[in-house]
C-alpha cells in the first residue's frame, strides 16, 4: 500500500490521516465494548464475585485455609451492593443444605451488613433466616424424641425438618409438584400432625424445590450414598423395584408428573453431571443438550457408576449431585432489586434534599448498569420508606 501511494503526489499524507483516524475509532469502540461486557446487567462479573464470598463462607478448601479473622477481612472488601444482590439466595443454599463453614462468621456479616447501612427491612429477613434454622433445630429434636419408638414409613432419625417463614425466605419461591415416593409421601401427614399440635392456625406449604436427601445406590461395583434434590430422587427412584429397565423420557414424566422443563434438567444432571467421569444414568441416543431429548429417548441405569480418584475406582463414597439449587426466581430478583432501590433512594437522601422527579431520575441513572428501575417501583419503595 505504501509502495503504491508513495508514488502518488501527496498520496501518503491522506492515507496516514485515515489510517490514524481507523485506528482510534476502532480502538475506542473495542474499549467501549470492553467496559459494556463488565458493567452491563448481563455481565457475570458480580455473580463471580458474589460466588467467591460463598466459597468463602461454605466448607471449601479455599474457607479450610483461612482463619475467621481473615474470611471476614476478605469480605468486607467486597463491594457492599454487589454482595447484597447475591448474598441471600447462596445464604439460603448454604442454610438449607447445612454447609455454613461458620456460623458465627454467617451472622457477623447480617450485623455488618445493618452497620454499613443497608435496607432494614432486608437485613432483618436475614437475621430471620438464622432464626428459623434454630427453630427447627429446637422441632427436629421434639420430633425425633416423640417418634423414637414409633414406627413410621422412614426412620425419625433420618429425616430433618425445616420450618422456613415464607416472607423471609422469598415470598414467591416456586411451588414445584412431584410425585415423591411412598416413603415420603406417607411421612408428610406425621410432620404435618406434629406441626399443627404445637402450632394451630398456622398452614404449611411443601417446597420441594428448596428440599434434599441422600440415597444408596448399590452396583455390582460397590455401594455410594448420592445427595440428591428431591426432584433427582423421584426421578432415580423410577428403577427403585426395577434397576435394569430402560424407561422412556415419557414414561419419566407419567411417574414423576415433573413439569417437562424441569425433568429435562433432572435428567441432565443425572447424564451429564460435570464432575463425575462415570455418570449415574445412561440415555440412548446420544443429544447435545436436554431440549433436544423427545418422548422416546431411553434412559438406564449405569450398572458400571462408580466414584473414582486418582484414578483409582473406590467401592464406597459419598457423592453431591446437587450442584446449585434453583433458589434465583425471577420474583426472588424482583425482591433483591427492591432492596437496592432501597439503598439507593436512602444514601441519595442522605446526601441533598432532592425533588421527587430528581430522585427518581438520579437513581435511573445510577441503576441503569445494574437493572432498569421502573418508576413504578421507585414509586412503591420511597411509599415504603415513609411508612416503616
Amino acid at each position: 500500500m505504501f509502495s503504491l501511494m508513495d508514488k502518488v503526489p501527496s498520496g501518503i499524507e491522506p492515507m496516514l490521516k485515515d489510517l490514524e483516524e481507523h485506528i482510534l475509532n476502532a480502538g475506542l469502540a473495542d474499549m467501549v465494548a470492553a467496559a459494556e461486557t463488565i458493567t452491563s446487567p448481563e455481565s457475570k462479573c458480580p455473580e463471580l464475585l458474589a460466588n467467591y464470598c460463598d466459597m468463602l463462607l461454605r466448607k471449601t478448601t479455599l474457607s479450610k485455609k483461612l482463619t475467621s479473622e481473615e474470611i471476614e477481612l476478605k469480605l468486607k472488601e467486597v463491594n457492599k451492593d454487589v454482595f447484597m444482590r447475591y448474598h441471600k439466595a447462596h445464604l439460603t443454599r448454604r442454610l438449607i443444605l447445612d454447609i455454613s463453614a461458620d456460623s458465627e462468621i454467617e451472622e457477623n456479616m447480617v450485623e455488618w451488613l445493618r452497620e454499613v447501612g443497608m435496607p432494614a427491612d432486608y437485613v432483618n429477613k436475614l437475621a430471620r433466616m438464622f432464626q428459623d434454622i434454630k427453630v427447627s433445630e429446637d422441632l427436629n429434636q421434639v420430633f425425633k424424641e416423640m417418634h423414637k419408638h414409633n414406627r413410621l414409613a422412614l426412620p425419625a432419625d433420618s429425616v430433618n425438618i425445616k420450618i422456613l417463614n415464607a416472607g423471609a425466605w422469598s415470598r414467591s419461591s416456586e411451588k414445584v409438584f412431584v410425585s415423591l415416593p411412598t416413603e415420603l409421601e406417607d411421612l408428610i401427614p406425621e410432620v404435618e400432625d406434629f406441626y399443627k399440635r404445637n402450632h394451630s392456625g398456622r398452614k404449611l406449604h411443601w417446597h420441594h424445590l428448596m428440599s434434599n436427601g441422600i440415597i444408596t445406590f448399590k452396583n455390582e461395583v460397590g455401594q455410594y450414598d448420592l445427595e440428591v434434590t428431591t426432584f433427582q430422587l423421584a426421578v432415580l427412584f423410577a428403577w427403585n423395584q426395577r434397576p435394569r429397565e430402560r424407561i422412556t423420557f415419557e414414561n419419566l414424566k407419567l411417574a414423576t408428573e415433573l413439569p417437562d422443563a424441569e425433568l429435562r434438567r433432572t435428567l441432565w444432571s443425572l447424564v451429564a453431571f460435570p464432575k463425575l467421569k462415570r455418570q449415574v444414568l445412561s440415555y440412548e441416543p446420544p443429544v447435545s443438550s436436554p431440549k433436544d431429548f423427545t418422548d422416546s429417548t431411553l434412559f438406564y441405569v449405569n450398572q458400571e457408576f462408580s466414584l473414582i480418584k486418582n484414578s483409582k475406582v473406590q467401592k464406597r463414597g459419598k457423592i453431591n449431585l446437587i450442584g446449585r439449587l434453583q433458589l434465583t426466581t425471577e420474583r426472588m430478583r424482583e425482591e433483591e432489586n427492591e432492596g437496592i432501590v432501597q439503598l439507593r433512594i436512602l444514601r441519595t437522601q442522605m446526601r441533598k434534599r432532592i425533588s421527587n422527579a430528581q430522585l427518581q431520575t438520579e437513581l435511573v441513572e445510577i441503576l441503569k448498569n445494574m437493572f432498569l428501575p421502573q418508576k413504578k417501583m421507585i414509586k412503591e419503595q420511597i411509599e415504603w420508606l415513609i411508612e416503616h
